[in-house]
This record gives C-alpha cells, structure tokens and sequence, in this order.
C-alpha cells in the first residue's frame, strides 16, 4: 500500500532535474529574437557604413575632377594673357540711350553639321562679330553711349557624368578659355563705340555637377560662372568695362530708371505670360517692381510687353530637328532703352514719363561674309552631345523574377 500511494503521487520539479517543455520553448523563442535583433543591428550597421563610403567616394572623385580641371584652367590661363598690351580709345559722349544685349545659349563646344544648319568655334566667332556690327549700328542711330550685356546662361555644353569630367578636363579647360576669348573680343569690339557693363547668371545646361541646383552654393557649380570670373579677372580694373554682378538663377539690374530681371529660362512654365507675371509678382511683395523680364533656354525668340526671350547662337541640331521636330533659327536680341523727354515744367502735376524699352531680335543665321574673331584653333574641344540624345538605349535582356 505504502509503494502504491507513492507512486500515485504527482512529480515535482526540482532544482537542476530539467525543465518542463513551456519553459524550454519559452527560452527558445527568446533566443531566437535575440538573434534577430542582433542581425539587423549587424545588417543596419552595415547599411550605414556602405552609404558613408559611397558618400566618400563620390566626394573624392568630385574634389579628384574639380582639382583637374582647376590644374588645366590655370594652364591655360597663364598661356594666354590675354588683356597684356591691350590699348582702349576713349569713351563717347553720351546721348539719351542704352542699348541691353541678350546672350544666352551660346553653347560654345558644339558642333552641328547639317543641312539648314552649321555650328563650330568659326561659326560663333562670325555670329559674335555680327551681333556687334549690328549693336553697333543701333548704338549709332540711336545715339548711345552704353551697352549693357546681360549672359544668361549655358554657354557651354558640359559633361556631367565624373568619370567624363576627369577623362576631358584638358577639353573642358580648353572651351572655357576659348568662350571666354571670344567673348572678350566680342567685348573688345563693343568698346570701341560704348561703355560695357556686363551682367550674368547661370544657365541649366552648363552646370558641372549632375544634379540641377537652385541653391546658389550648387548653381554656381557652373562653366557660366567660371568664364565670367575669367573675363572679369582678364579685365581687372579696365576703364569701361564693368563687371556689375553674377548670380545662379536670378539678377536684377536697372537701366534709366526701368528694372530688368534676368533669368535663364528654365523655370519658365508653358503659359509663358503666366510664369513671368508669376515671378514678377514674386518680386512685387519684395517691394521690387520688374518692368521687364529677360530669359533664353528655349532656343526660340519671342519678344512680348513684358519679356523677351531669346534664342541661341547655335541653331537648331539633330536632336532639336530629330528628336523633337523643332527648327529654330541662330539670333539673340537687343533691347533700345530711350529716356523719357522731359516734362514740361508749365505743366501742372505732370507725370515723369518713364523710359520706353524697344526690343528686336537680331537674325544671325546667315554670316556669308562676315569675318570671324580671330581665336586659338588649338584649343578647339568639341561636344557632340545633341546627336547622342537621340539614341535611346534599350534593354535586350531582361531578368524577371
């Protein structure tokens, strides 16, 4: 009897005997999380470092092509020298006139071969000359003593891919030296009848780093920038040649009392009219009243009450005539700035009248015996980059899982 009641009586658990099945699966799952989480701080960990050596890496190879290119431009810059031994005649008396240039689009580094249409450092080099005889005749014929010349924007086509840049500093250096000398003697040549201000912005396409920017620290990551601050350098302290000012997306100058406001053009929407009163409006409750807005980036003139935007010196090319049945024609414009007559001091309460502002478009497509600026062939870099757009990669292979 005694045996059989013990053996009746229930199990007890004691102290290091093992452990019940809850428990154990308990501790298991436990366990289990524990190493969960510790693979995903592992993994986390791992994440962070990828992306911080990535993030040094790109830093590096930007710092690797901007010391490059620098390297190449100060080699080209001490070549050339090109404002030693330059003699200036003296500045007309003035008139009653200001004459404002448009350039933008120049796009120096490309080269076009079609049939409605030609484009290489010759090409710009008699437009630019063009352009000048007939500043030069408006200059004239109305009596003015001044140029204002507002750049804005993609003077060069930029390679915008690093490993491009670091491959063809030397041709990068090479364009923008070129750019710059022959806007110096475009300049040059203005200065013998005015006296030359230049204002500039930045433009879309000739950004160095592929992301576009609306920050001023990376828009002015820009070949606009740098030929500016060539030109400016080259000048130095030149009597009548001012640099007045550069900013990245926007600048406002004023000319006899009216406000002008530059912009490259690419934050212009399709209701044009719309945009520009939009940004003027902008200005407006910055207490800056803008009679006039100058823009470029389409490659298309269109001169209005309000605006005026202008062309490139380019033309069309294969991918604007290709790709996107587009033609245009090469021009840039120039706007007449006239003083008012003065009032008549008999009159009562008599308005000041303000300036008028007349606009034409400048046709350059044609430069049949115009001589081009003479420029340093040597330096001739190239950038075919309007025929390329029109290859759309596609893939062959494709793996779907």
């Amino acid at each position: 009897m005694g045996s059989a009641k013990h053996r009746q009586q229930p199990s007890r658990h004691l102290p290091g005997r093992g452990q019940t099945p809850s428990s154990s699966n308990e501790q298991d799952r436990e366990t289990l999380q524990f190493n969960v989480r510790l693979a995903k701080a592992r993994q986390a960990q791992a994440d962070t470092n990828r992306i911080e050596r990535k993030a040094f890496r790109e830093h590096a190879r930007i710092e690797n092509a901007v010391a490059a290119y620098t390297r190449e431009l100060c080699a080209r810059l001490d070549e050339q020298q090109f404002t030693k031994g330059i003699q200036l005649t003296s500045i007309p008396e003035g008139g009653n006139s200001v004459l404002i240039v448009q350039l933008s689009d120049l796009h120096f580094n490309e080269q076009v071969d079609l049939p409605s249409n030609q484009y290489n450092f010759t090409i710009a080099a008699q437009r630019l000359r063009k352009l000048a005889q007939r500043v030069k005749q408006l200059g004239q014929s109305y009596g003015a003593r001044k140029v204002v010349v507002a750049c804005l924007g993609d003077f060069l086509n930029s390679d915008r891919r690093l490993d491009e840049l670091l491959s063809n500093a030397h041709n990068r250096s090479c364009a923008a030296m070129l750019a710059a000398d022959l806007l110096k003697t475009f300049l040059l040549d203005l200065r013998e009848m005015f006296a030359i201000e230049v204002y500039s912005i930045t433009g879309n396409e000739s950004r160095v780093s592929k992301e576009l920017g609306w920050s001023d620290a990376l828009a002015t990551d820009s070949y606009d920038l740098m030929i500016y601050a060539i030109l400016k350098q080259g000048f130095g302290e030149t009597d009548g040649i001012q640099f007045c000012g550069f900013r990245a997306n926007e600048l406002v100058f004023q000319v006899m009392g009216r406000t002008f406001l530059c912009l490259h053009g690419h934050q212009i929407g399709t209701n044009v009219q719309k945009s520009v009163q939009e940004i003027m409006g902008k200005y407006a409750a910055q207490g800056i009243t803008v009679d006039y807005t100058l823009f470029g980036h389409m490659h298309a003139s269109a001169i209005g009450d309000y605006h005026a935007r202008n062309a490139s010196l380019v033309g069309s090319n294969a991918y604007s005539e290709a790709g996107l049945n587009f033609c245009s024609k090469a021009a840039q414009n120039v706007h007449i700035i006239t003083a008012a007559p003065a009032a008549d001091p008999k009159a009562k309460q008599a308005k000041p009248a303000a300036a008028s502002i007349d606009g034409m478009k400048v046709d350059l497509q044609d430069v049949t015996g115009i001589e081009p600026y003479v420029f340093n062939r040597e330096w001739e870099a190239y950038s075919p980059k309007s025929e390329s757009k029109l290859h759309t990669p596609s893939v062959v292979y494709q793996v779907v899982v």
